[in-house]
């Protein structure tokens, strides 16, 4: 299993990720992931749109696309591939609490789901992928200057525990249909 920090850059982010996966070659799996302010839960995402719109907060580089294709000409949108419901619920065993939801927005996490599998689908490989999101970590939200009552995070420990659970979820899924 490999990991990979990707640059805040609309520019270098999938460029980063693409360059790595023509060095490794195909993956059976890959899992996004990225944090999302103010979510409550952990969100897996089931769509990602052919759309980048900075949402009011540029990129690491002051990017502020607006109303863009990711890929002029390309689908609309793509579905994660990842058997986000099977995640789910090996995350509500566990007592950690997890939504599937059906936008990845229109910023950074948004634009990498929707290359990635726009890029699988290119080619041809049947690599399973999609994105999560992650709530603030605790230490995120003191940082907050203008932090409502009670903004949620999640402790490192339960993310670490999360991340190994989605991975393991995911494994399961696509190793019994090999």
């Amino acid at each position: 299993m490999d990991s990979l920090i990707l640059p805040v850059s609309f520019r270098k982010t999938f460029e980063t990720l693409r360059e790595n996966l023509e060095k490794r070659g195909r993956p059976d799996i890959i899992i996004s992931m990225g944090l999302m302010p103010f979510a409550s839960s952990i969100q897996l995402e089931r769509v990602a749109i052919n759309m980048k719109d900075y949402d009011g907060v540029p990129d690491n580089e002051g990017a502020t696309p607006q109303d863009e294709y990711i890929i002029p000409g390309a689908p609309a949108a793509y579905f994660s591939t990842l058997p986000i419901r099977q995640i789910a619920d090996a995350l509500a065993k566990e007592g950690i609490s997890a939504v599937i939801s059906n936008s990845a927005g229109t910023h950074l996490c948004n634009f990498i789901m929707y290359n990635v599998l726009h890029y699988i689908a290119q080619q041809g490989w049947k690599t399973r992928a999609g994105f999560v999101h992650l709530p603030f970590l605790p230490e995120h939200v003191q940082k907050l200057v203008h932090r409502p009552q009670n903004t949620p995070s999640l402790p490192f420990d339960v993310m670490v525990k999360s991340a190994e659970l989605i991975v393991q979820a995911a494994a399961e899924v696509v190793s019994r249909k090999a």
